[in-house]
């Protein structure tokens, strides 16, 4: 460990894993599983509300481009719906996006990239 993590940790600052371990448990425990997953699904929501507010739509604007009521939307961007990737690719075209990648990171360290458009 180095002296300005030695220092830190004297003074009672902790790394943010260190944080979350505490917090949620221990990779692959039941709590922490449920704090990652629940992450991933806000990361998502906020950046489709982003990329819709780039195109300067409303809600039900693009409900109606994408033929889905107005509330479904809404539950996507605040979180509240888990997103299938088909709603994800729908939620592109609606918005023209030519071209959108997810990387994934594998439970063994390796990456995949998942090209939806």
């Amino acid at each position: 460990m180095d002296k300005r993590r030695e220092k830190l940790k004297k003074l009672g600052f902790v790394s943010h894993e260190e944080l979350k371990n505490k917090t949620y448990g221990p990779k692959g425990s039941k709590e922490r599983e449920q704090y990652e997953k629940d992450l991933k699904i806000e990361l998502i929501g906020d950046f489709l509300r982003k990329l819709r507010k780039q195109k300067n739509l409303t809600q039900e604007q693009l409900a109606k481009l994408m033929k889905i009521d107005k509330s479904y939307i809404s539950k996507i961007e605040n979180n509240l719906k888990e997103t299938k990737f088909g709603t994800m690719r729908r939620y592109a075209e609606a918005l023209k996006v030519s071209k959108m990648t997810l990387r994934l990171e594998l439970d063994d360290g390796n990456l995949e990239v998942l090209q939806l458009i």
